[in-house]
Protein backbone atom coordinates (compact mmCIF):
# COMPACT_ATOMS: atom_id res chain seq x y z
CA UNK A 1 0.00 0.00 0.00
CA UNK A 2 2.52 2.58 0.80
CA UNK A 3 4.23 2.12 -2.84
CA UNK A 4 0.96 2.63 -4.36
CA UNK A 5 0.57 5.37 -2.18
CA UNK A 6 4.38 6.83 -3.45
CA UNK A 7 3.45 6.01 -6.64
CA UNK A 8 -0.04 7.73 -6.70
CA UNK A 9 1.55 10.70 -5.08
CA UNK A 10 4.37 10.78 -8.13
CA UNK A 11 1.84 10.59 -10.30
CA UNK A 12 0.05 13.57 -9.07
CA UNK A 13 3.28 15.55 -8.49
CA UNK A 14 3.67 15.17 -12.57
CA UNK A 15 0.07 16.08 -12.83
CA UNK A 16 0.67 19.07 -10.55
CA UNK A 17 3.67 20.26 -12.38
CA UNK A 18 1.43 20.13 -15.26
CA UNK A 19 -1.00 22.34 -13.92
CA UNK A 20 1.44 24.80 -12.61
CA UNK A 21 3.08 25.10 -16.12
CA UNK A 22 0.32 25.53 -17.81
CA UNK A 23 -1.11 28.22 -15.31
CA UNK A 24 2.48 29.74 -15.43
CA UNK A 25 2.66 29.93 -19.05
CA UNK A 26 -0.68 30.26 -20.03
CA UNK A 27 -1.01 33.69 -18.66
CA UNK A 28 1.92 35.66 -20.80
CA UNK A 29 1.57 34.10 -23.40
CA UNK A 30 -2.33 34.90 -24.19
CA UNK A 31 -1.26 38.17 -23.05
CA UNK A 32 1.03 38.21 -25.62
CA UNK A 33 -1.29 37.78 -28.45
CA UNK A 34 -4.49 39.36 -26.83
CA UNK A 35 -4.73 42.46 -23.96
CA UNK A 36 -6.43 42.14 -20.26
CA UNK A 37 -9.88 42.62 -21.46
CA UNK A 38 -9.96 39.97 -23.86
CA UNK A 39 -8.55 37.36 -21.40
CA UNK A 40 -10.97 38.35 -19.09
CA UNK A 41 -13.48 37.46 -21.43
CA UNK A 42 -11.79 34.69 -22.09
CA UNK A 43 -11.76 33.02 -18.63
CA UNK A 44 -15.26 34.27 -17.98
CA UNK A 45 -16.52 31.83 -21.20
CA UNK A 46 -14.57 29.19 -19.70
CA UNK A 47 -15.76 28.67 -16.46
CA UNK A 48 -19.26 28.49 -18.43
CA UNK A 49 -18.79 25.00 -19.38
CA UNK A 50 -18.01 23.93 -15.38
CA UNK A 51 -21.00 23.32 -15.23
CA UNK A 52 -21.33 20.43 -17.15
CA UNK A 53 -19.53 18.57 -15.12
CA UNK A 54 -22.67 17.28 -13.62
CA UNK A 55 -23.19 15.72 -16.68
CA UNK A 56 -21.90 12.21 -15.32
CA UNK A 57 -24.67 12.38 -12.62
CA UNK A 58 -21.39 11.19 -9.82
CA UNK A 59 -21.75 7.89 -11.88
CA UNK A 60 -18.23 8.15 -12.74
CA UNK A 61 -17.06 8.43 -8.73
CA UNK A 62 -19.83 6.07 -7.32
CA UNK A 63 -19.33 3.36 -10.09
CA UNK A 64 -15.30 3.45 -9.19
CA UNK A 65 -15.77 3.52 -5.29
CA UNK A 66 -17.73 0.18 -6.03
CA UNK A 67 -15.47 -1.41 -8.45
CA UNK A 68 -12.64 -1.14 -6.28
CA UNK A 69 -14.25 -2.39 -3.15
CA UNK A 70 -15.64 -5.10 -5.20
CA UNK A 71 -12.34 -6.34 -6.77
CA UNK A 72 -10.88 -5.83 -3.32
CA UNK A 73 -12.75 -8.73 -2.37
CA UNK A 74 -12.23 -10.28 -5.41
CA UNK A 75 -15.76 -10.13 -6.88
CA UNK A 76 -14.44 -9.36 -10.30
CA UNK A 77 -17.78 -10.09 -12.00
CA UNK A 78 -19.62 -8.03 -10.17
CA UNK A 79 -16.90 -4.64 -10.43
CA UNK A 80 -17.67 -5.38 -14.61
CA UNK A 81 -21.28 -4.82 -14.22
CA UNK A 82 -20.67 -1.83 -12.52
CA UNK A 83 -18.33 -0.80 -15.11
CA UNK A 84 -20.18 -1.81 -18.06
CA UNK A 85 -23.42 -0.48 -16.64
CA UNK A 86 -21.57 3.06 -15.71
CA UNK A 87 -20.43 3.11 -19.37
CA UNK A 88 -24.40 2.63 -20.75
CA UNK A 89 -25.16 5.84 -18.18
CA UNK A 90 -22.46 7.61 -19.41
CA UNK A 91 -23.10 7.34 -23.28
CA UNK A 92 -26.54 8.03 -22.98
CA UNK A 93 -25.83 11.24 -20.86
CA UNK A 94 -23.27 12.87 -22.58
CA UNK A 95 -24.63 12.24 -26.32
CA UNK A 96 -28.24 13.57 -25.24
CA UNK A 97 -26.28 16.73 -23.55
CA UNK A 98 -24.29 17.51 -26.01
CA UNK A 99 -27.50 17.62 -28.71
CA UNK A 100 -28.90 19.68 -26.40
CA UNK A 101 -25.97 21.90 -25.91
CA UNK A 102 -25.75 22.64 -29.57
CA UNK A 103 -28.93 23.74 -30.24
CA UNK A 104 -29.47 25.82 -27.38
CA UNK A 105 -26.46 27.80 -28.07
CA UNK A 106 -26.44 27.98 -31.54
CA UNK A 107 -30.77 29.08 -31.42
CA UNK A 108 -31.68 30.27 -27.97
CA UNK A 109 -30.06 34.52 -28.05
CA UNK A 110 -27.93 34.72 -24.94
CA UNK A 111 -26.08 37.60 -23.39
CA UNK A 112 -22.51 37.63 -23.82
CA UNK A 113 -23.19 35.00 -26.89
CA UNK A 114 -24.62 36.71 -29.79
CA UNK A 115 -21.43 36.76 -31.47
CA UNK A 116 -20.81 33.37 -33.70
CA UNK A 117 -16.95 33.17 -32.78
CA UNK A 118 -18.14 32.69 -28.72
CA UNK A 119 -20.65 30.52 -29.86
CA UNK A 120 -18.68 28.16 -31.72
CA UNK A 121 -16.06 28.22 -28.32
CA UNK A 122 -18.69 27.79 -25.58
CA UNK A 123 -19.46 24.67 -27.78
CA UNK A 124 -16.34 23.36 -28.31
CA UNK A 125 -15.15 24.24 -24.38
CA UNK A 126 -18.33 22.60 -23.32
CA UNK A 127 -17.69 18.74 -25.89
CA UNK A 128 -14.20 18.83 -24.30
CA UNK A 129 -15.69 19.00 -20.49
CA UNK A 130 -17.80 15.82 -21.51
CA UNK A 131 -15.11 13.91 -23.62
CA UNK A 132 -13.22 14.44 -19.83
CA UNK A 133 -15.89 12.86 -17.97
CA UNK A 134 -15.89 9.50 -20.27
CA UNK A 135 -12.20 9.60 -19.94
CA UNK A 136 -12.94 9.62 -16.00
CA UNK A 137 -14.55 6.46 -16.21
CA UNK A 138 -11.71 4.97 -18.15
CA UNK A 139 -9.51 6.14 -15.06
CA UNK A 140 -11.43 3.56 -12.66
CA UNK A 141 -10.61 1.07 -14.45
CA UNK A 142 -6.65 1.49 -13.44
CA UNK A 143 -7.71 2.90 -9.70
CA UNK A 144 -9.89 -0.36 -9.07
CA UNK A 145 -6.55 -2.76 -10.11
CA UNK A 146 -4.35 -0.80 -8.46
CA UNK A 147 -3.12 1.00 -11.07
CA UNK A 148 -3.67 4.50 -10.08
CA UNK A 149 -0.98 6.13 -10.75
CA UNK A 150 -0.39 5.04 -14.94
CA UNK A 151 -4.26 5.83 -14.76
CA UNK A 152 -3.27 9.51 -13.48
CA UNK A 153 -0.27 10.14 -15.75
CA UNK A 154 -2.17 8.78 -18.78
CA UNK A 155 -5.01 11.61 -18.09
CA UNK A 156 -2.43 13.97 -17.03
CA UNK A 157 -0.89 13.86 -20.57
CA UNK A 158 -4.14 14.20 -21.93
CA UNK A 159 -5.07 17.82 -20.18
CA UNK A 160 -1.06 19.06 -21.37
CA UNK A 161 -1.99 17.75 -24.99
CA UNK A 162 -5.13 19.62 -24.74
CA UNK A 163 -3.34 22.67 -23.33
CA UNK A 164 -0.98 22.49 -26.24
CA UNK A 165 -3.93 22.15 -28.84
CA UNK A 166 -5.38 25.47 -27.23
CA UNK A 167 -2.05 27.24 -27.42
CA UNK A 168 -1.79 25.93 -31.10
CA UNK A 169 -4.90 27.78 -31.64
CA UNK A 170 -3.75 30.89 -30.27
CA UNK A 171 -0.62 31.05 -32.24
CA UNK A 172 -2.47 30.27 -35.28
CA UNK A 173 -6.17 31.49 -35.19
CA UNK A 174 -5.98 33.76 -32.41
CA UNK A 175 -9.91 33.98 -32.30
CA UNK A 176 -11.70 31.97 -28.78
CA UNK A 177 -13.18 29.24 -31.81
CA UNK A 178 -9.70 28.72 -32.56
CA UNK A 179 -8.38 28.28 -29.34
CA UNK A 180 -11.52 25.98 -28.05
CA UNK A 181 -11.41 23.82 -31.14
CA UNK A 182 -7.63 23.05 -31.31
CA UNK A 183 -7.77 22.02 -27.97
CA UNK A 184 -11.04 19.68 -28.30
CA UNK A 185 -9.24 18.22 -31.44
CA UNK A 186 -6.26 17.49 -29.09
CA UNK A 187 -8.89 15.71 -26.26
CA UNK A 188 -10.05 13.79 -28.60
CA UNK A 189 -7.50 11.64 -30.21
CA UNK A 190 -5.81 11.35 -26.83
CA UNK A 191 -8.88 10.50 -25.64
CA UNK A 192 -9.62 7.93 -28.00
CA UNK A 193 -6.15 6.70 -27.26
CA UNK A 194 -6.55 6.28 -23.25
CA UNK A 195 -9.76 4.15 -24.13
CA UNK A 196 -8.43 2.24 -26.21
CA UNK A 197 -5.29 1.46 -24.14
CA UNK A 198 -7.47 0.79 -21.21
CA UNK A 199 -9.01 -2.36 -22.87
CA UNK A 200 -5.10 -3.51 -22.37
CA UNK A 201 -4.10 -6.47 -19.54
CA UNK A 202 -5.85 -9.27 -17.96
CA UNK A 203 -7.77 -7.42 -15.42
CA UNK A 204 -11.42 -8.44 -16.39
CA UNK A 205 -12.93 -5.23 -16.88
CA UNK A 206 -14.35 -4.99 -20.53
CA UNK A 207 -15.31 -2.13 -22.29
CA UNK A 208 -19.24 -2.95 -23.87
CA UNK A 209 -22.77 -3.11 -22.53
CA UNK A 210 -23.02 -6.41 -22.45
CA UNK A 211 -23.03 -6.86 -18.74
CA UNK A 212 -24.65 -3.78 -18.27
CA UNK A 213 -27.70 -3.77 -15.69
CA UNK A 214 -30.73 -1.72 -14.72
CA UNK A 215 -30.12 -2.48 -11.20
CA UNK A 216 -26.47 -1.66 -10.84
CA UNK A 217 -27.52 1.54 -11.80
CA UNK A 218 -30.32 1.68 -9.51
CA UNK A 219 -27.70 0.96 -7.22
CA UNK A 220 -25.09 3.71 -7.42
CA UNK A 221 -27.81 6.62 -7.80
CA UNK A 222 -27.72 7.51 -4.40
CA UNK A 223 -24.70 7.90 -3.69
CA UNK A 224 -23.77 9.16 -7.51
CA UNK A 225 -26.42 11.95 -6.33
CA UNK A 226 -24.25 12.75 -3.93
CA UNK A 227 -21.24 13.17 -6.12
CA UNK A 228 -22.94 15.07 -8.33
CA UNK A 229 -23.42 17.87 -5.65
CA UNK A 230 -19.88 18.54 -5.55
CA UNK A 231 -19.05 20.01 -9.09
CA UNK A 232 -21.93 21.97 -8.64
CA UNK A 233 -21.23 23.18 -5.37
CA UNK A 234 -17.17 24.07 -7.48
CA UNK A 235 -19.11 26.13 -10.03
CA UNK A 236 -20.63 28.38 -7.19
CA UNK A 237 -17.29 28.13 -5.30
CA UNK A 238 -15.00 28.95 -8.43
CA UNK A 239 -16.72 29.56 -11.64
CA UNK A 240 -19.52 31.54 -9.89
CA UNK A 241 -16.98 34.05 -8.19
CA UNK A 242 -15.32 34.60 -10.93
CA UNK A 243 -18.40 35.61 -12.94
CA UNK A 244 -19.83 37.60 -9.94
CA UNK A 245 -16.10 39.31 -9.97
CA UNK A 246 -16.30 40.04 -13.55
CA UNK A 247 -19.95 41.34 -13.38
CA UNK A 248 -18.89 43.41 -10.41
CA UNK A 249 -15.48 45.15 -11.58
CA UNK A 250 -15.05 44.37 -14.79
CA UNK A 251 -12.51 41.79 -16.86
CA UNK A 252 -9.59 43.45 -15.85
CA UNK A 253 -9.70 42.48 -12.53
CA UNK A 254 -11.06 38.93 -13.42
CA UNK A 255 -7.51 38.54 -14.32
CA UNK A 256 -5.83 39.83 -10.99
CA UNK A 257 -8.25 37.95 -8.94
CA UNK A 258 -7.68 34.90 -10.69
CA UNK A 259 -4.56 35.22 -10.99
CA UNK A 260 -4.08 35.38 -6.94
CA UNK A 261 -6.65 32.37 -6.34
CA UNK A 262 -4.31 30.32 -8.59
CA UNK A 263 -1.18 30.88 -6.59
CA UNK A 264 -2.82 30.48 -3.52
CA UNK A 265 -3.99 27.46 -4.86
CA UNK A 266 -0.86 25.69 -5.01
CA UNK A 267 -1.19 24.35 -1.29
CA UNK A 268 -4.56 23.10 -1.63
CA UNK A 269 -2.80 21.06 -5.14
CA UNK A 270 0.15 19.44 -3.14
CA UNK A 271 -2.56 18.21 -0.44
CA UNK A 272 -4.46 17.16 -3.46
CA UNK A 273 -1.42 14.99 -4.22
CA UNK A 274 -1.33 13.25 -1.28
CA UNK A 275 -5.04 12.52 -0.34
CA UNK A 276 -6.13 11.94 -4.18
CA UNK A 277 -3.25 8.44 -4.00
CA UNK A 278 -4.60 7.82 -1.05
CA UNK A 279 -8.36 7.89 -1.55
CA UNK A 280 -8.25 4.23 -3.71
CA UNK A 281 -6.26 2.55 -0.35
CA UNK A 282 -9.56 3.95 1.46
CA UNK A 283 -11.82 2.58 -0.64
CA UNK A 284 -9.50 -0.60 -0.95
CA UNK A 285 -9.41 -1.36 2.59
CA UNK A 286 -13.17 -0.45 3.58
CA UNK A 287 -13.90 -3.09 0.79
CA UNK A 288 -11.83 -5.49 2.88
CA UNK A 289 -12.45 -5.14 6.55
CA UNK A 290 -14.93 -1.79 6.78
CA UNK A 291 -14.24 1.11 8.73
CA UNK A 292 -11.49 -0.51 11.82
CA UNK A 293 -9.41 -1.32 8.42
CA UNK A 294 -9.22 2.29 7.44
CA UNK A 295 -9.31 4.29 10.73
CA UNK A 296 -5.62 4.24 11.26
CA UNK A 297 -4.97 5.26 7.95
CA UNK A 298 -7.28 8.03 7.98
CA UNK A 299 -6.00 9.70 11.30
CA UNK A 300 -2.59 9.97 9.56
CA UNK A 301 -3.50 11.02 6.50
CA UNK A 302 -5.22 13.61 7.74
CA UNK A 303 -2.88 14.84 10.09
CA UNK A 304 -0.29 14.94 6.90
CA UNK A 305 -2.77 17.00 4.91
CA UNK A 306 -2.62 19.48 7.42
CA UNK A 307 0.99 19.81 7.47
CA UNK A 308 1.17 19.86 4.09
CA UNK A 309 -1.66 22.94 3.97
CA UNK A 310 -0.65 25.25 6.62
CA UNK A 311 3.25 24.24 5.41
CA UNK A 312 3.04 25.62 1.70
CA UNK A 313 0.37 28.59 1.99
CA UNK A 314 3.36 29.86 5.05
CA UNK A 315 5.97 29.19 1.78
CA UNK A 316 3.68 31.14 -0.62
CA UNK A 317 3.54 34.16 0.89
CA UNK A 318 7.23 34.71 1.10
CA UNK A 319 7.79 33.83 -2.79
CA UNK A 320 4.25 35.10 -4.33
CA UNK A 321 5.79 38.48 -4.86
CA UNK A 322 8.75 36.58 -7.14
CA UNK A 323 6.01 34.35 -8.53
CA UNK A 324 3.86 36.83 -9.46
CA UNK A 325 7.01 39.14 -11.15
CA UNK A 326 7.92 36.17 -12.85
CA UNK A 327 4.76 34.78 -14.45
CA UNK A 328 3.06 37.78 -15.35
CA UNK A 329 6.31 40.25 -16.54
CA UNK A 330 4.73 43.12 -13.70
CA UNK A 331 1.36 43.38 -15.45
CA UNK A 332 -0.03 42.16 -12.07
CA UNK A 333 1.07 44.00 -8.91
CA UNK A 334 2.05 41.98 -5.34
CA UNK A 335 -0.73 43.53 -2.86
CA UNK A 336 0.06 41.78 0.49
CA UNK A 337 -3.31 42.16 2.02
CA UNK A 338 -5.23 40.10 -0.40
CA UNK A 339 -2.47 37.62 -1.00
CA UNK A 340 -2.67 36.90 2.71
CA UNK A 341 -6.43 36.31 2.44
CA UNK A 342 -6.32 34.02 -0.21
CA UNK A 343 -3.37 32.04 1.09
CA UNK A 344 -5.44 31.15 4.37
CA UNK A 345 -8.08 30.64 1.96
CA UNK A 346 -6.62 27.74 0.39
CA UNK A 347 -4.68 26.60 3.65
CA UNK A 348 -8.36 25.71 4.99
CA UNK A 349 -9.34 24.24 1.89
CA UNK A 350 -6.26 21.76 1.62
CA UNK A 351 -6.85 20.82 5.27
CA UNK A 352 -10.40 19.23 4.68
CA UNK A 353 -9.21 17.58 1.71
CA UNK A 354 -8.69 14.19 2.84
CA UNK A 355 -11.89 14.23 5.38
CA UNK A 356 -13.44 14.52 1.76
CA UNK A 357 -11.67 11.81 0.03
CA UNK A 358 -12.94 8.96 2.86
CA UNK A 359 -16.32 10.47 2.63
CA UNK A 360 -15.93 9.73 -0.81
CA UNK A 361 -13.64 6.76 -1.07
CA UNK A 362 -16.80 4.61 1.04
CA UNK A 363 -19.54 6.62 -0.96
CA UNK A 364 -21.15 8.08 1.82
CA UNK A 365 -20.75 11.46 0.69
CA UNK A 366 -24.22 12.39 1.27
CA UNK A 367 -23.93 14.95 4.22
CA UNK A 368 -20.49 16.49 3.01
CA UNK A 369 -22.56 16.94 -0.34
CA UNK A 370 -25.62 18.63 0.49
CA UNK A 371 -23.34 20.89 2.97
CA UNK A 372 -20.83 21.57 0.15
CA UNK A 373 -23.95 23.28 -2.02
CA UNK A 374 -25.38 25.03 1.17
CA UNK A 375 -21.23 26.66 1.63
CA UNK A 376 -21.14 27.23 -2.41
CA UNK A 377 -24.19 29.27 -2.55
CA UNK A 378 -22.97 31.22 0.71
CA UNK A 379 -20.22 32.40 -1.08
CA UNK A 380 -21.53 33.99 -3.88
CA UNK A 381 -23.68 35.86 -1.44
CA UNK A 382 -20.58 36.63 1.13
CA UNK A 383 -18.77 37.51 -1.59
CA UNK A 384 -21.39 40.14 -3.52
CA UNK A 385 -22.01 41.56 -0.23
CA UNK A 386 -18.70 41.98 1.23
CA UNK A 387 -17.30 43.11 -2.14
CA UNK A 388 -19.47 46.21 -2.43
CA UNK A 389 -17.53 47.65 0.56
CA UNK A 390 -13.55 45.81 0.13
CA UNK A 391 -13.51 44.96 -3.31
CA UNK A 392 -11.17 41.75 -3.84
CA UNK A 393 -10.43 41.60 -0.04
CA UNK A 394 -13.75 41.34 0.50
CA UNK A 395 -14.46 38.63 -1.95
CA UNK A 396 -11.07 36.47 -0.52
CA UNK A 397 -12.82 37.07 3.10
CA UNK A 398 -16.04 35.79 1.72
CA UNK A 399 -14.14 32.46 1.00
CA UNK A 400 -12.31 31.88 4.28
CA UNK A 401 -15.48 31.92 5.90
CA UNK A 402 -17.58 29.75 3.49
CA UNK A 403 -14.24 27.34 3.59
CA UNK A 404 -13.89 27.11 6.88
CA UNK A 405 -17.12 26.28 7.61
CA UNK A 406 -17.15 22.90 4.98
CA UNK A 407 -13.93 22.24 6.79
CA UNK A 408 -15.53 21.77 9.91
CA UNK A 409 -18.20 20.05 8.56
CA UNK A 410 -16.54 17.86 6.47
CA UNK A 411 -13.70 16.55 9.70
CA UNK A 412 -16.60 16.08 11.88
CA UNK A 413 -18.57 13.92 9.15
CA UNK A 414 -15.34 11.66 8.50
CA UNK A 415 -14.32 10.96 11.86
CA UNK A 416 -18.42 10.59 12.91
CA UNK A 417 -18.33 8.04 9.85
CA UNK A 418 -15.13 5.96 12.06
CA UNK A 419 -16.32 5.86 14.65
CA UNK A 420 -20.07 4.80 13.72
CA UNK A 421 -18.85 2.15 11.70
CA UNK A 422 -16.12 1.38 14.12
CA UNK A 423 -18.49 1.00 17.12
CA UNK A 424 -20.68 -1.18 15.24
CA UNK A 425 -18.51 -3.17 14.53
CA UNK A 426 -17.45 -3.26 18.28
CA UNK A 427 -21.27 -4.19 19.17
CA UNK A 428 -21.74 -7.18 16.76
Amino acid sequence: MRRRIIAGMGANSFGLAITIGIQLLSLPIFLHYWDTSTYGIWIMLSAIPAYLSMADAGMVAAAGNQMTMSIAQGNVVEANKVFQSAQLFMTIACSAIAIVLFAFVMLVPLPGLTNFDRKIALIALSLGVLLSLFAGLTETVYTSTSRYATGAILGNLVRLAEWFGSMLGLVLLGSFAGVALSSLTARLICTVFFIWYSTRGKHGLKLGFSSAQKAEVIALVKPAISFMTFPLANAFSFQGVTLLVGAMFGPALVAIFNTYRTIARISVQITAIFSAAVRPEFSRLFGLGGAVAVEAVFRRSTMIGVLQATGMSFVLYFISPWLLQLWTHDHIKFVPDLMLFMLIYAAIGGIWHVPRSLLMAINQPMKIAQWSLVVGVLVIALAWWFGRYWMLNGVAIAMIISELLIALVATRLAYAAISYQTQRNVTA
